[in-house]
């Protein structure tokens, strides 16, 4: 009888265990960072010897625990992990260079547009130099090439400022990823094996993991008890419960450094901010690119005034000054009267007639197109990389969650299950029970 006894008790803490875990998988079906949990039962065995001459007794006496079991897989988290990281620097490389080709604004009120309209304004000139309507409008059409040429660098100076601050705020979410990395080291050193407070810890090292991966291509290394170690480029980052922190600079053209514990590191290959960095770097050459450009467009039209000479017969002064770069071109003079159209002691028209040479192959028309050009391509290429990323990670997360999610339909079946055979386990306690009250009616 108490064979029995003890054997239905065993059953019904064991199954009661594993209808607990059970609810607390249903609980946490829809939360993405959860892996599933299994209570891993096996035969409560008995070993007994009374003679040596004899091999032991062997029994089974019921059902024990053994702890639980998260449904997990190192590979499939690392290729999450992996493809993650792709995924989250395709979207960032993908949305920054969006902004950039907004910033150079090649439409109706950008540069190119405004470039056209002074070439066509001068071929009108040209047929009536003495036109003041027409000489106004050429002035008024350079002043508006030029401040479409301030804008776009205004806008990627400001594009630049943002893509250092967004570095900041993710190197910011690095450093702290790590600090709480390195706290559940800690607590994974002292937590029991196949405990709930372990498989709790894992789920939170795991979710740390990703935030670290998304960023930037660290190395992980696994030890014991499922301890987690960073590091990356040769420094350490998260190491026996010790953080180092990660830092960002900003240089004054715009391009970000990196560096550990105040150590120099190599740029990151992979995540957001390697993403921020080829895009902060391909901010830079667009905006050396602009300041080239408006330095050509001021040194092609103050060349073009300098040939010609005013209709008071004057020497063509500089219309255009660009030497603080795109964002400070400027008009110096807006007066009709120091337009030189005229060529020295020839026809009025005669300088006004060579404008239209500065539209050559290296004109600072074609110049324009080549950057928005340039510009274009590299977004589609971005936008290209973020689709194919995103298939990528998709197939990496499936195949990880049919492993490790919660399927409520296999929880239900798992529940009907362990619901019967706590109800058996009830049975034989009850049946024990009977019998004892039988042996005692006997007497």
């Amino acid at each position: 009888m108490t064979d029995m006894y003890s054997i239905g008790t065993s059953g019904i803490r064991a199954y009661q265990r594993a209808l607990s875990t059970i609810s607390i998988n249903i609980s946490n079906a829809e939360n993405p960072n959860y892996v599933r949990r299994n209570m891993r039962l096996g035969e409560l065995t008995a070993t007994a010897g009374f003679n040596p001459y004899y091999l032991n007794q062997f029994g089974l006496g019921g059902v024990e625990t053994n702890g639980l079991v998260r449904s997990s897989d190192p590979f499939l988290e690392a290729n999450v992990r992996l493809t993650g990281a792709a995924l989250y620097g395709a979207e960032t490389r993908s949305r920054w260079m969006g902004n950039a080709e907004t910033a150079l604004g090649d439409n109706d009120h950008g540069v190119g547009t405004k470039l056209t309209q002074v070439f066509a304004v001068a071929e009108q000139l040209a047929s009536t130099p003495f036109s003041t309507v027409l000489r106004n409008q050429f002035i008024s059409d350079i002043d508006e090439a030029v401040s479409a040429i301030n804008r776009a660098a205004n806008d990627l100076a400001t594009l630049s400022g943002q893509i250092s601050g967004t570095a900041q705020k993710e190197v910011t979410t690095f450093n702290q990823a790590a600090e709480n990395l390195a706290k559940i080291n800690l607590s994974l050193r002292t937590a029991t094996d196949g405990s709930a407070k372990q498989a709790a810890l894992l789920d939170q090292r795991d979710t740390a993991l990703a935030v670290l991966s998304e960023r930037m291509d660290v190395t992980i290394s696994f030890a014991d008890k499922g301890v987690a170690n960073i590091s990356y480029d040769g420094q350490s980052i998260v190491d026996i419960g010790q953080t180092n922190s990660l830092s960002v600079a900003t240089q004054a053209n715009g391009s970000l450094d990196f560096s550990v514990n105040g150590t120099a590191v190599s740029a990151p290959a992979r995540g957001s901010l390697a993403a921020l960095a080829s895009s902060a770097n391909t901010t830079v050459q667009r905006r050396a690119e602009l300041d080239s450009l408006a330095s050509q467009f001021a040194a092609d039209v103050n060349a073009w005034q300098a040939a010609g000479e005013t209709n008071a017969g004057t020497a063509g002064t500089p219309l255009l000054n660009a030497t603080g770069g795109a964002s400070s071109l400027a008009m110096v003079t807006r007066d009709p009267a120091d337009l030189a159209l005229a060529t020295p002691g020839g026809a009025a028209n005669g300088n006004i007639v060579n404008f239209s040479a500065l539209r050559g192959p290296n004109g600072v028309e074609q110049v324009w197109t080549n950057i928005v050009g340039a510009q274009a391509i590299v977004t589609a290429a971005a936008q290209s990389e973020n689709a194919a990323a995103k298939a990528q990670y998709e197939a990496a997360r499936e195949a990880r969650d049919n492993l490790s999610s919660v399927d409520l339909d296999r929880e239900a079946a798992d529940l009907l299950r362990f619901q019967e055979a706590y109800n058996a386990s009830s049975r034989v306690i009850q049946v024990a029970r009977e019998n004892m009250q039988s042996i005692l009616a006997l007497f």
